[in-house]
């Protein structure tokens, strides 16, 4: 049931934990860095997650490389409060690390221009992202007051979820996003950030 609603919907799936590929057939393996050895000697293809904080921006390159190291065929990085002299030297980086690598690079910013040229394109509900206890939240982790509920119970999941509230919410950050002036932008954390604002009635 859950692998062929995705088909229909088209939406990606990315899992926390190697358990739930049995049940989300296809799904992307997202794991931390202390992880991604184990799951990749038990052959799945894995993504590193890298939290990107301001304490840790020097040391990305190292990051990456460990997780290179340990097996991981993605890296991706996800920022938090890191300024705009951060991201972009971040992305330098990263392009580093997918020449020099030879692997397969996400960095969860996109720029302010393609927020102004494409405003739709942000206001989505996708991918839907399964936590390591089983809780399912849409796009990314920090949003579970929009979760559609448990793996236990997909087909409540499916039949029983509104996603119009996290378009809402897509809508109110991407007011949010254009007023910053950077050339990039931490979509996920602008996302997160308001729907915190929302929740504590801000």
């Amino acid at each position: 049931m859950w692998a062929e609603w995705r088909l229909l919907t088209g939406m990606g799936v990315e899992v926390h934990d190697p358990r739930w590929l049995a049940v989300v057939p296809g799904a992307e393996l997202v794991v931390g860095l202390d992880d991604v050895g184990e799951c990749a000697a038990d052959g799945h293809r894995v993504t590193v997650l890298i939290d990107l904080v301001p304490e840790n921006v020097s040391s990305l390159r190292e990051m990456a490389a460990e997780a290179v190291g340990e097996g991981a065929r993605k890296v991706r990085v996800r920022p938090y409060g890191v300024d705009r002299v951060d991201l972009v030297y971040a992305a330098v980086e990263l392009n580093r690390v997918a020449e020099e690598d030879a692997v397969e690079v996400q960095f969860d910013v996109t720029s302010a221009a393609l927020l102004r040229s494409d405003p739709s394109a942000f206001v989505r509900v996708d991918p839907l992202v399964v936590k390591a206890d089983g809780t399912v939240v849409p796009i990314c982790a920090g949003l579970e007051q929009y979760a559609l509920g448990s793996l236990g119970t997909v087909d409540e999941l499916v039949a029983g979820w509104d996603p119009e509230p996290v378009r809402d919410l897509c809508r109110v950050a991407l007011g949010r996003a254009l007023a910053d002036t950077g050339p990039l932008v931490s979509w996920y954390e602008h996302l997160t950030r308001t729907a915190a604002l929302m929740r504590t009635g801000c």
